[in-house]
């Protein structure tokens, strides 16, 4: 695989438009992520797979024979991450590609979550009388201690400091807020247990939809499998589930030990 520094030329840009609705993982990580970005494709002049990796995970991108047959540089770059846990873990895949893949490597887990998009066009703003702010860096710590997918606080602090964020106070104390994560999509959702029950994260959701479309953005998340009250917090704003994807974790070959 072959560091990729301009995901502006002719060739990548090709290969994204190829992609259909998944290209926004990596379009909106790009512009999100900049020259920090770690991005990976198997060809400069003709990519057929991509990959983008951070923080133990890999996103690849591509046709699942052309991502298989590059399962052994990707596990190279996967045990160049100390967060991957010696397991090839792959973020926002399709189903074809875990089969894919699950035909040379043991498949240890894998977690579906649906992939959500607002368009413009279907955008439903929620108003409310509350104050939207922006979180500090002193709810960094708040943030990692409600995260269920152990996101530090150093990532936290990061997503405050680099990108949009939301958050509603009453009475001075943290009520609900919300960020851009480092792949461009809108998550870490949270209304504190007694603030609930009073409509403050569709407020929530509404504000950082409309920050992302004030700087040009996409306004996309990912949803777990059965999360039925964010996916009725979503949706009342305007977003469609297009497609189901999967975190998933595989054992490792020998040879990229």
């Amino acid at each position: 695989m072959f560091r990729l520094e301009n995901p502006d030329s002719q060739s990548f840009q090709k290969f994204l438009r190829a992609q259909g609705l998944l290209r926004v993982r990596f379009t909106e990580a790009i512009a999100e992520g900049g020259e920090s970005l770690s991005l990976w494709v198997d060809d400069l002049a003709a990519p057929q797979v991509a990959v983008n990796t951070g923080r133990g995970w890999l996103a690849p991108l591509g046709r699942p024979e052309a991502i298989l047959a590059k399962l052994e540089d990707m596990e190279r770059l996967s045990a160049q991450m100390e967060e991957s846990e010696g397991y090839l873990k792959l973020s926002s895949v399709p189903h074809e590609v875990i089969k894919a893949v699950e035909r040379r490597r043991k498949l240890i887990r894998a977690s579906p979550v649906g992939m959500f998009i607002l368009e413009k066009k279907d955008f439903r703003p929620v108003f409310s009388t509350h104050r939207i702010e922006s979180l500090v860096s002193e709810d960094a710590k708040m943030l990692a201690e409600n995260s269920p997918y152990d996101q530090g606080e150093e990532y936290a602090l990061a997503r405050i400091r680099n990108a949009p964020t939301a958050a509603i106070r009453i009475g001075g104390e943290l009520a609900s807020y919300m960020v851009v994560h480092a792949n461009g999509s809108i998550g870490m959702l949270h209304t504190m247990d007694r603030f609930r029950g009073q409509g403050l994260a569709r407020v929530i959701v509404s504000a950082l939809v409309e920050a992302q479309f004030a700087r040009g953005r996409e306004a996309y998340c990912y949803i777990v499998e059965g999360n039925e009250a964010s996916e009725r917090v979503f949706e009342a704003v305007g977003f469609r589930r297009v497609m189901d994807v999967y975190w998933s974790a595989f054992e490792r070959g020998a040879s990229s030990s």
